[in-house]
């Protein structure tokens, strides 16, 4: 097809998606990464105002929030799937911020996107990060216990040490090995 040439390996409908959205929104970067697929990086403080833009521009649907947990930058990233059945187009929007459970927070976009209170939730389980102005931010639910800071899908948390603690199981466990003994 015409309208989807491509001109150095880059699709140039992608690129136009890309060059549009990126007029309004000069503080992003983006890029095309293969054909239907572009990506943006966002700076955390702008998050809402980039979401609401892609909702403009056609990215109607939230498919995911991902969290990526980077203990040794200290950070975590936060990456946004969307799709725009307009344009046929995934886009991956990632921003940064601290992963110190104080500082790991991020304004709420479930007002532009209803589903994402959910994956919202479900960083906050998993994670620690809090989005503010969500209100279903509570103590996790996959932990049954009430000890704060425990968020077992980080990179730092000890699944072994949990579990011994939380079972009493110790005698079952070689302490030598760490290895489960029956």
């Amino acid at each position: 097809m015409a309208d989807e040439q491509e001109k150095g390996g880059v699709s140039m409908r992608e690129q136009a998606i890309i060059d549009g959205i990126l007029t309004e929104a000069p503080y992003a970067e983006g890029k095309v990464r293969r054909e239907r697929r572009v990506e943006f990086k966002v700076p955390a403080d702008r998050i809402r105002d980039f979401l609401k833009l892609l909702r403009e521009k056609g990215f109607e649907l939230m498919l995911q929030i991902t969290v990526v947990d980077w203990p040794k930058d200290g950070e975590y990233e936060l990456v946004y799937q969307m799709w725009s059945i307009e344009h046929r187009t995934h886009a991956m929007v990632r921003t940064r911020i601290p992963r110190e459970l104080d500082k790991a927070r991020m304004p709420t976009v479930r007002d532009i996107y209803p589903v994402a209170e959910t994956y919202e939730r479900d960083a906050h389980d998993f994670f620690g990060v809090y989005f503010e102005g969500n209100e279903k931010m509570e103590m996790p639910w996959i932990l049954d216990d009430t000890e704060q800071g425990l968020f077992p899908y980080r990179k730092d948390f000890d699944m072994l040490a949990y579990v011994k603690k939380k079972y009493m199981i110790l005698d079952r466990f070689d302490e030598n090995k760490d290895n489960y003994v029956i």
